[in-house]
């Protein structure tokens, strides 16, 4: 496996290193802490099981953030500006999915899910935006449930952590986002236990 990075480019094994179980439980550790985030996952799942699963209808147009994530060109910006703006514009994006995913949640009086049974009916992946190639091998292989980007659908978002964006994919779709994560060829997309949780 090979990792793509903005600095470098190494060698990796499929599967997790210390260093990326660390970065995992670290994550885990933080959700754990967080009773809003705790709220937004059940949210999350509340919504996503009340959407249709074989239609791949988890890129709603009521929580598009495509607005929110637009920045100046990267040569017009340099690089760190440009990653500056970047992590901004994924924290926003973030927010903006939840906040508007809660309203529509209460407004359309959707039973928001328990959070003790959650890890039940899906599971967590973990999405490194700043690490994709964009050269479609996920998306083809997932049937759509990634971008050309290898971005999970916004719909199924619920944290952005330390540069990872955190979702939630439901328990009917996992085979075919396991398909998309074979298929990755830079590691970006991966489980995050519930056990860490």
């Amino acid at each position: 496996m090979i990792t793509l990075g903005l600095k470098n480019i190494i060698a990796k094994q499929r599967g997790p290193t210390l260093e990326g179980l660390q970065g995992l439980s670290e994550v885990a550790k933080r959700l754990e802490m967080s009773s809003e985030v705790k709220q937004t996952l059940s949210e999350t799942v509340a919504w996503c099981l009340n959407r249709s699963v074989h239609s791949n209808n988890f890129r709603s147009s009521e929580l598009d953030p495509s607005t929110v994530l637009k920045i100046r060109p990267f040569d017009e910006l340099g690089i760190d500006m440009w990653l500056k703006e970047k992590r901004e514009s994924y924290q926003l994006a973030i927010s903006a999915i939840n906040a508007n995913r809660s309203t529509l949640v209460r407004d359309r009086c959707i039973e928001v899910a328990d959070p003790a049974v959650t890890g039940s009916k899906g599971r967590l992946l973990l999405y490194e935006p700043l690490e994709n190639v964009a050269d479609g091998a996920s998306e083809f292989s997932s049937q759509g449930f990634f971008d050309i980007e290898d971005a999970p659908p916004w719909d199924t978002c619920f944290a952005y952590i330390k540069g990872s964006i955190v979702s939630w994919v439901p328990e009917a779709v996992v085979n075919q986002v396991q398909a998309g994560i074979d298929a990755n060829p830079v590691d970006c997309i991966h489980w995050c236990d519930w056990q860490r949780f």
